[in-house]
């Protein structure tokens, strides 16, 4: 290690606050290989000493994090990268996760994908994968979803459903067959937040079954996926869901679907909309009139 970086860990580890203050604020030009030290000084005995390395590792990841690429940024990449490895302590591991979420590319993937087995980082480990762009780790969390317990298959479908991955439609549809209620509202809100329509056939839970939050879940969900249908075009599909709510006794969910309806702009729409401009509830009859006047001015 260079005198610099030694000099620069001596005053990270002094006693004096001001002297720690003043290392740290110098920290985005410190040499990448102080942060196997500092990994460990994260969990050291002095609050004051953990403050100094957390905010120095903030400050180096920062700096990279303004480079697309370069030498610099790669070996930050690779030394934290060590830090989630074994051995280290389970702090160290989850925040050099947390600093790869924002700088690390498919190199960090593999690190990352190991530890959505490990149950008390498979929440860091995918939350880093999620953020990371490209197929490697959509693939990864993917594989990982035969392996992890049930309490964990949501996050990892959810984390799909963030990333909106086209490739993962069907894993997400598929989650639906599951006897678990959460996997199934799961797969579903990941299936609506992608929007492509799956090939294989989504089954819908049995709404009288589920608790009101569930109910919730589900039904803006499916108004998701059907407004999504309708914009990709596909206005056959997202018919079916607004049927399905526009005979629902909630106004809320019959205004939602008189709206949805009259976005597609078909004759289909246009006749379901006109059996409601006569209904007994005020604010589902004012709804429709706004949509069948809308629609008549396209």
């Amino acid at each position: 290690m260079s005198p610099a970086s030694e000099k620069f860990l001596a005053d990270i580890r002094s006693a004096d606050a001001e002297v720690r203050f003043a290392a740290w604020g110098r920290a985005g030009d410190a040499d990448p290989e102080v942060i196997p030290s500092l990994g460990k000084l994260l969990v050291a005995e002095q609050p004051g000493v953990r403050k100094a390395a957390d905010e120095s590792l903030k400050r180096i990841v920062h700096g990279v994090g303004k480079q697309p690429g370069g030498a610099r940024r790669a070996a930050v990449v690779q030394q934290l990268i060590a830090l989630t490895a074994d051995g280290q302590a389970g702090w160290t591991r989850t925040m050099a996760l947390r600093h790869l979420s924002l700088i690390g590319g498919n190199e960090t993937v593999p690190a990352a994908a190991k530890l959505l087995r490990n149950v008390e980082l498979q929440e860091e480990a995918v939350f880093c994968l999620e953020r990371i762009p490209g197929p490697a780790s959509t693939q990864a969390i993917v594989s990982a979803l035969p392996d992890v317990g049930d309490a964990f298959k949501p996050r990892l479908l959810a984390a799909l459903g963030h990333r909106k991955a086209e490739e993962a439609t069907d894993i997400c549809a598929g989650a639906m067959e599951s006897p678990n209620v959460e996997i199934v509202l799961a797969g579903l809100k990941s299936t609506a937040r992608i929007g492509k329509k799956p090939s294989v056939n989504i089954k819908a839970p049995n709404y009288e079954s589920l608790t009101g939050w569930q109910r919730i879940e589900y039904t803006d969900s499916a108004l998701r996926y059907a407004d999504e249908q309708v914009r990709r075009g596909n206005n056959v599909d997202a018919l079916r869901y607004y049927v399905d709510f526009l005979n629902r006794p909630e106004e809320h969910l019959q205004c939602a679907a008189i709206v949805g309806l009259s976005k597609t702009g078909s004759p289909e729409a246009a006749g379901l909309i006109f059996t409601k401009l006569k209904s007994p509830n005020n604010t589902v009859r004012i709804t429709a009139r706004k949509a069948w006047a809308a629609m008549a001015k396209v």
